[in-house]
């Protein structure tokens, strides 16, 4: 799209709106309605750039006139609670909205720029815990039943591990949502809170305020906890943390930055965590990535995907997960605490029915659900 065109002229806010209160709005409604997961304000020299990420690509959406700047950064201060006051340093808020209809918590971040403050909004649908489950997040049967499995534990960890952006937030939520649903005290502590759990006590993670995922956990033992989620094991402390939280009878939940599923048992490892604590504590672990869905509608068809208006000619709508799922069972257990090479806990890991990532990518591009660009871009980028 040329930089120049005027701002989304079929969109509610119209070619050039009058007010920030109508730009504000008419962006909000836009990008809700192209699904949009978050949106980008730019302020430029002679405008300000509007751009939306829409499963996981970011897309530009057009221009806004730059007096509206000021004013629109105040409105969405105003709104998020953010300090209308302070412009030199980063911000955050949120504030819940309806948009088309259905209600959405809205997170801003605010950070100065050379050209002003420039803002991201993530748009997260206020949906109900109960209403995601594995398999709508595209979870084959197998691992689905693995997963659901691994949720009834009453001790240990559970890892789900990935790059940023690899959906790690949203599995965690599905196994939260059938842990809300059973006569337990759950707890979350997040950075920062991005989904509402009805029934779980949910606490964001402040380190302005010197509270670490290390110290809020051990805050939260004492809170008589049965399940509770970490939002991220970032440090050595978190990690030791965690593991010796999952060894006094708590569930623990949580996410890792690894490539791999079994990639985790290293990570943890290089964190200081002992082998046979691992060994004793781990129960499941997940390594997923995110991938675009063929189009239903014009089933990606280049020649029809021109004219149609639930992808906009991409080709692609939605996401889907594609993912590895690692059972620990008694021998792996056992090389665990042996001290095993990953590829040898690899070797008993296939040998048990485990399904690489590669492998469940190729099997969703065989079902058609998205194509061989989009798995190897996920895979190998």
């Amino acid at each position: 799209m040329d930089e120049k065109k005027p701002f989304m002229s079929e969109s509610a806010i119209g070619i050039e709106p009058a007010t920030a209160v109508d730009a504000v709005d008419g962006i909000l409604e836009r990008a809700a309605r192209l699904n949009a997961s978050d949106v980008h304000i730019d302020p430029r020299a002679d405008d300000i750039l509007v751009r939306f990420r829409i499963d996981g690509e970011v897309e530009q959406a057009g221009v806004l006139p730059r007096r509206l700047h000021e004013e629109m950064i105040a409105r969405l201060k105003i709104m998020s609670g953010a300090r209308t006051d302070i412009h030199a340093v980063p911000q955050d808020g949120r504030f819940m909205a309806e948009l088309c209809g259905r209600p959405y918590n809205v997170r801003i971040s605010f950070m100065p720029t050379y050209r002003g403050e420039n803002f991201v909004a993530r748009l997260l649908p206020a949906q109900a815990a109960e209403s995601l489950s594995f398999a709508a997040l595209g979870f084959t049967p197998d691992h689905a039943a693995k997963m659901s499995s691994a949720a009834l534990a009453t001790n240990g960890l559970i890892l789900v591990t990935g790059p940023t952006g690899s959906g790690k937030t949203t599995t965690l939520r599905v196994f939260l949502g059938l842990k809300s649903s059973m006569p337990l005290s759950v707890m979350t502590l997040e950075d920062p809170v991005e989904y509402e759990v009805p029934g779980v006590r949910q606490v964001h993670i402040s380190q302005s305020h010197g509270v670490s995922f290390a110290s809020g956990l051990r805050a939260a033992v004492r809170q008589d906890p049965d399940v509770i989620m970490v939002g991220e094991i970032r440090d050595e402390e978190t990690a030791r943390t965690a593991v010796h939280t999952a060894l006094t009878g708590h569930l623990v939940l949580s996410t890792l930055h690894t490539v791999s599923a079994l990639e985790a048992i290293l990570r943890l490892s290089d964190m200081g965590v002992e082998r046979y604590l691992m060994a004793a504590t781990l129960r499941l672990i997940v390594g997923q990535r995110l991938v675009r869905r063929i189009c239903d509608k014009c089933a990606g068809d280049a020649g029809r995907a021109d004219r149609c208006e639930v992808c906009r000619g991409t080709g692609y709508s939605g996401r889907s997960v594609i993912a590895e799922v690692c059972e620990v069972d008694h021998m792996m257990r056992g090389l665990i605490a042996g001290g095993a090479s990953q590829s040898v806990l690899r070797e008993h890991a296939l040998s048990n029915g485990f399904r690489t990532m590669s492998e469940d990518a190729g099997e969703k591009v065989d079902w058609g659900v998205t194509t061989a660009e989009e798995a190897v871009k996920a895979l190998y980028s």
